[in-house]
């Protein structure tokens, strides 16, 4: 199937007069988790991870993806088709065996940023608006079409009318008329609004353009909720991009960095202002009641992820299967207070499968939970106020040294992270991603992927500027933020381990800024070797089990409260 649509695509390039087409995996506005409609990666090559591209070639197709989806790739694509590689390797690729100066590749100008385009500036790339993959794709889905709903100030802290104002001085202070939101996150932080127009992030896409008098939202007004209304707020067709530039008397500010280079080539034709969006740094840095939502949503999860360990260790799981506990973790937070949807598909991989970064177990090849080995489980929710994402680690079975130490390693690394204590406005992500990596470096061993990433209030369980990673660079690290900590370690072939908790980085004295633990489920005993654990390491572990213990135990079950005692008594 997936050859004879790469065969149809490759006429249509011919006929075209085009040697090669670029397929990206995001949509028109760099989501990274795609709604159905734009999966067209997915569509031409059968790859279901969140990140990839595909150059088609008359005779091969290169695709490149990140270190934690190199191994899903090379697993789910035909390697007589397909030729895989690191992402990373974009930027100085050794295009001569594939194609030559004459030769040119198409590209959707909506599917790229500027920063995107300029990976590839060593090919001859011609600007193609016909999506190709759209003209060959048949019964394709339809745009998201789902209810634009409220998001009370309640959950927010503060009012959309705030927000704006906000805004408009921001246009202002920098001799603008207008400021274009291209990133759907901001649009919904800004005006309080949610949808449902991408699976397990409540998020409405579209752009907004915000003047000093109008607030306007490409997008069909029908869809907004029965007696919803939004005062000053005008909805009209994205179809209406120039039409609006052209009516603006002044300069517009844009950030390209997140902006499509066909709507920036528009905006660019215009008196304009390129700079980093304001939206991305306020809605990163919540406020105080959006903490304490943060706080309150994730002792509901933790309930419901701890009614699952608990399970798993103390009955007979031997006829359950990878997906079976994924299905078991949505059903216990289903039961909890405030619980709209998981954040993300569950992350469950036992033995061998554990390895795979992002591994998605299908009901009908999910492995059985026989035998020794690890389990790695990684899963979130949408609670009203709050988006939660947690990995464990467990052993089913017997857990053999190897695991022991590999998990020791890096619970230690999780450890000197979580504890770290830092300047104000100084510090970048990579600053502090050596911290997590340093006790496996110390055994010549690492992980593909980042530390940390950002996490949205109710929004995208991946949220930028902030992040903690080797190349993180964009977002200064500030009070208010929410990230992941999760380190790993994976043996391909054999197995994964990766332990994650979200923090919020809170204000120290003396301009400092340390890390509070949002998640509360403790870390799992009988993979920790406490003889290479320090005193302050010991410690950190007796803290966190106190706060959990005050925190869960009046909400647990029987079973799940005999379990929790039992995995933080470390005497």
């Amino acid at each position: 199937m997936i050859k004879k649509k790469i065969e149809r695509l490759r006429k249509e390039l011919v006929a075209r007069g085009y040697y090669g087409y670029i397929v990206p995996c995001n949509d028109e506005y760099m989501s990274e988790y795609t709604p159905t409609y734009a999966q067209r990666l997915k569509y031409i090559t059968g790859f279901t991870g969140s990140n990839g591209l595909a150059i088609i070639l008359p005779k091969t197709t290169l695709f490149f993806t990140d270190g934690r989806y190199i191994k899903q790739a090379q697993t789910q694509l035909d390697s007589k088709e397909f030729e895989v590689h690191n992402q990373n390797e974009l930027l100085n690729f050794n295009w001569r065996p594939y194609v030559n100066s004459d030769s040119k590749i198409a590209f959707d100008p909506k599917l790229f940023t500027h920063t995107k385009y300029q990976l590839f500036e060593k090919l001859n790339l011609t600007s193609e608006l016909d999506n190709l993959i759209d003209i060959i794709w048949d019964s394709k889905p339809q745009e998201s079409s789902s209810t634009i709903y409220n998001y009370p100030v309640k959950y927010s802290g503060q009012s959309r009318e705030h927000k704006i104002k906000q805004c408009r001085e921001f246009i202002k202070n920098n001799g603008a008329s207008a400021l274009f939101i291209s990133d759907p996150a901001s649009v919904c932080w800004l005006l309080n609004i949610r949808a449902s127009d991408v699976e397990f992030t409540p998020i409405l896409l579209a752009n907004s353009l915000i003047t000093k008098d109008n607030v306007y939202v490409f997008a069909d007004q029908k869809r907004i909720e029965s007696g919803f209304i939004l005062d000053q707020i005008k909805f009209i067709s994205k179809d209406s991009l120039q039409k609006m530039f052209d009516n603006i008397k002044g300069k517009i500010i844009y950030d390209k960095t997140e902006t499509s280079l066909y709507t920036s080539l528009l905006i660019k034709a215009k008196d304009h202002i390129c700079m980093n969006s304001p939206c991305l740094m306020w809605k990163a840095k919540k406020n105080s009641v959006e903490i304490e939502f943060a706080k309150r949503g994730h002792i509901e999860d933790a309930v419901a992820v701890c009614e699952t360990l608990a399970f798993l260790e103390k009955n007979d799981i031997s006829n359950m299967t990878e997906y079976d506990v994924g299905e078991m973790l949505q059903k216990n937070r289903s039961k909890r207070p405030g619980y709209v949807s998981e954040s993300f598909p569950a992350i469950c991989g036992f033995q061998e499968n554990g390895a795979i970064i992002h591994y998605k177990a299908e009901k009908s090849t999910a492995k059985n939970l026989s035998g020794n080995g690890l389990l790695l489980i990684d899963s979130g929710g949408q609670y009203w106020g709050s988006t939660t994402d947690i990995t464990r680690t467990i052993p089913i079975g017997k857990a053999t040294p190897e695991h022991i130490k590999s998990y020791t390693l890096v619970l230690k690394g999780h450890i000197a992270l979580a504890c770290a204590k830092f300047p104000e406005n100084k510090v970048f992500g990579s600053h502090l991603d050596v911290l997590a990596r340093q006790y496996l470096w110390k055994n010549h061993q690492d992980y593909a992927h980042g530390t940390g990433h950002g996490v949205g209030s109710f929004l995208s369980v991946h949220e930028g500027p902030q992040s903690i990673s080797l190349g993180s660079g964009r977002g200064v690290l500030s009070s208010g933020m929410i990230l992941s900590n999760e380190p790993g370690y994976y043996v391909e072939n054999n197995f994964g381990i990766r332990i994650e908790n979200l923090v919020y980085i809170k204000q120290e004295d003396y301009g400092y800024l340390s890390f509070d633990n949002l998640t509360l489920v403790p870390y799992e005993k009988r993979l920790i070797d406490f003889s290479m654990l320090n005193n302050d390491e010991i410690m950190y572990l007796k803290n966190y089990n106190k706060k959990i213990r005050l925190s869960l135990l009046e909400l647990l079950s029987q079973e799940a409260k005999d379990w929790l005692q039992k995995q933080t008594d470390y005497t």
